[in-house]
């Protein structure tokens, strides 16, 4: 009799110590978990499970087993695109903090329009016109919802100035007029100003032109992705007095636009 009770406890002891095992690590192509899930490979990845969330405030379509809500720490791999304008979701990993879903991956949308043609001569009293590569009907269309910092970049010059009515003697005049940027049907007029100077006093006289004038526009837009945003830049001249030549836009450098993505 004592012979079995001693064998009977025996393997319930054995079987306890490896049950013991199971549940406090598992081990998945190694021998010895160092944790209570080790996973190893060379050649495979851990898949997380794929979902297509709808909202970044909504649990669905993932559930608790156990019933409720689920868990914060909750992992899973997103396929879904909404373009709703709020909460929207993307494509990667996801965790569910107890309120929403955080994306595990960063979210970088920047791009760069430029002008086309340096120094893009503007007469005097023409009207608003356009700027070459940077004409109205130009577009963007951001991959994210969220805030966008838009940048627009401009830069002016005066042309050739006529020389002074009196020998010897020096001349300084300003070509001056502005940029207009429109955007989703919006303008912002930028004043712009430069100068030139005739010298007489240099050899037979020297004309100095085209210093730049750099100015610049900052906006901070709320944009909805997929959606097509149009923009713009033109350039007018609204003082031309006492030059031989047009103004120029785009001295050396170009004017530029650009699109910045920059949080939710």
């Amino acid at each position: 009799m004592k012979l079995k009770i001693y064998y009977n406890n025996i393997i319930f002891l054995l079987f306890s110590f490896f049950l013991g095992n199971i549940t406090a690590q598992v081990g998945i192509g190694t021998t010895t978990p160092e944790g209570m899930l080790d996973i190893e490979s060379t050649s495979s990845g851990f898949v997380f499970p794929k979902v297509s969330l709808t909202s970044r405030a909504s649990e669905s379509p993932v559930t608790n087993p156990n019933g409720g809500g689920i868990v914060e720490g909750t992992v899973v791999y997103n396929t879904n695109t909404t373009q709703t304008g709020s909460n929207d979701v993307y494509p990667g990993i996801y965790v569910w903090d107890g309120n929403e879903w955080i994306a595990q991956y960063i979210k970088e949308d920047n791009q760069k329009f430029e002008q086309s043609t340096l120094e893009f001569r503007v007469p005097e009293s023409a009207g608003f016109m356009n700027v070459p590569g940077l004409a109205n009907g130009s577009s963007f269309t951001p991959k994210y919802s969220g805030t966008y910092r838009i940048e627009a970049n401009f830069n002016f010059g005066a042309g050739e100035l006529n020389p002074p009515g009196t020998p010897n003697s020096v001349r300084m005049a300003t070509q001056e007029g502005y940029f207009r940027f429109n955007f989703d049907g919006s303008n912002y007029d930028i004043y712009t100003h430069a100068y030139s100077i005739n010298n007489q006093l240099i050899g037979t006289g020297t004309g100095y032109e085209a210093f730049r004038h750099d100015s610049s526009l900052i906006l901070y837009e709320n944009l909805r992705a997929g959606v097509t945003y149009s923009f713009g830049l033109r350039v007018d001249v609204i003082v031309d007095n006492e030059f031989q030549t047009e103004a120029y836009a785009g001295i050396d450098l170009p004017c530029t636009v650009e699109f910045i993505y920059l949080e939710e």
